[in-house]
């Protein structure tokens, strides 16, 4: 822990809330050993400097860096920042995650080999072993925010590397044995030479600062204070082991997502059952009326179940809006995950309703019909891309951009005309330009709306 960068320099950043300018041009550096409480009321900007810390929020002005990398500035540029911990004032996590995988994905996001033995002590200390397999919606106010807490000291319990945690109000709904617990951890990481910062109305941890600070007036004041400061370097830290690389599917994120969508299955019964029951309304229409003699009406039928699956939220960005869960995920990465290739530009879904359909409207399945299936299913990876944007912006539900999907229509009806047709003209040079237009368009809609999505 030699290098004497400092773990986080805040260089005049301003943040704006609505209309009011929060903070106005702070200055910052915590080094090393530094345990930097932030004091003040109720509104005053606490955390709102911890989250312009951590990379979430947009700034009006200034940069972030951490350990002299720069991971945010008010031109638009981020970055994957270093491992750090962070404790959010509220969640910061799925609650569909169980108790042990969410200390699981502290520690791999952080670059670490997650260890069953490592978690199962740690999570004896915060006396939370007993509930290491219950999902976190199951807890108790107290005990979430245990979870919490411990996720955001993860990156420096496992590591003897100098790591920067942030920490908004973590005694906040702790009992005595969980706050003497914290005091315990935040004295043994910072004299390992960790650097905590903590925004507190907690008189209890005012003798374990460093530094004090006093937020408002959208700037900071730090008091003066020497008696508290620590020898740091005692290497009194067992740390887990280091990834050497990783891969897509090791890639924390995506191991997370797989993970919920095994266990919740939240997109594929979202997505199958919307369909299906399109699919059982227009069965049963046809039942009781005479169908349409002209093919491109039950082409239209037959498209219609793949079309609504399509469109339905994915499940991901379901869990990732759950109690600020994809603020933290987002700090983490230095990115939107919402829009990264956590989603992916196919689903089967899609397909595997245009086959059913198919043969229940026109009673046999065909080459076309599965070419037609196949690209549904890209026009999914659209429409998936389109939430996701949505996702990304501060009032999910507010904004107009679901109106997008509009774009999806074309491609929609030039996959009702190509299953309209009979197998002569599906092979013509027609029907190949219509197939790779209806393939382009979604392919473009889920790889261009990355770039135009706000950081």
């Amino acid at each position: 822990m030699a290098d004497e960068t400092p773990l986080l320099e805040l260089s005049a950043i301003s943040v704006r809330r609505g209309r009011s300018n929060v903070l106005n041009s702070v200055d910052l550096t915590v080094s090393s050993g530094d345990v930097v409480l932030l004091l003040g009321e109720n509104g005053s900007g606490k955390s709102t400097l911890i989250e312009a810390a951590s990379g979430i929020l947009r700034l009006s002005n200034g940069e972030v860096k951490h350990s002299g990398i720069l991971i945010r500035d008010s031109e638009g540029r981020r970055s994957k920042p270093k491992p750090f911990g962070l404790t959010l004032q509220n969640g910061g996590f799925c609650q569909d995650e169980l108790v042990r995988e969410r200390i699981s994905a502290a520690i791999e996001v952080s670059g670490h080999i997650s260890n069953d033995e490592w978690i199962s002590s740690e999570l004896d200390d915060w006396s939370l072993r007993h509930r290491s397999n219950d999902r976190i919606a199951w807890l108790s106010g107290g005990m979430k925010r245990r979870v919490g807490v411990l996720a955001g000291l993860v990156p420096a319990l496992a590591s003897n590397d100098a790591t920067l945690i942030l920490l908004d109000e973590p005694s906040e709904g702790l009992d005595e044995t969980s706050v003497n617990t914290l005091r315990n951890n935040i004295d043994s990481l910072a004299s390992a030479g960790h650097a905590i910062i903590i925004a507190t109305h907690d008189e209890n941890l005012l003798p374990l600062a460093t530094r004090q600070i006093t937020v408002g007036n959208s700037s900071i004041v730090e008091q003066d204070i020497t008696e508290n400061k620590k020898e740091v370097g005692l290497n009194i830290i067992t740390p887990l082991e280091e990834k050497n690389s990783s891969n897509f599917i090791n890639n924390p994120a995506i191991k997370w997502s797989l993970m919920l969508e095994k266990r919740t299955k939240t997109s594929t019964i979202s997505r199958s059952v919307s369909g299906l029951i399109a699919l059982v309304v227009i069965a049963g229409m046809l039942a009781q009326i005479e169908p349409p003699s002209n093919t491109s009406w039950l082409a239209l039928l037959a498209l219609t179940p793949a079309l609504i699956s399509s469109l339905v939220k994915p499940g991901i960005l379901t869990h990732l809006s759950d109690s600020r869960s994809q603020d933290w995920w987002n700090a983490h990465i230095g990115k939107n995950l919402q829009m990264s290739n956590i989603l992916p530009p196919l689903n089967l879904i899609p397909f595997i309703l245009t086959i059913i359909s198919v043969y229940v409207i026109f009673g046999n399945i065909t080459f076309q019909a599965v070419i037609i299936g196949i690209v549904m299913s890209i026009l999914c990876g659209g429409s998936s891309r389109i939430h996701a944007l949505e996702s990304t912006l501060p009032r999910q539900g507010a904004t107009m951009i679901i109106l997008l999907q509009i774009i999806l229509i074309w491609p929609f009806l030039l996959l009702v005309d190509l299953l309209s047709m009979n197998a002569s003209n599906f092979a013509s040079n027609d029907a190949q330009l219509q197939i790779i237009v209806s393939t382009i368009i979604p392919l473009l809609v889920w790889g261009l709306l990355p770039m135009i999505a706000p950081e």
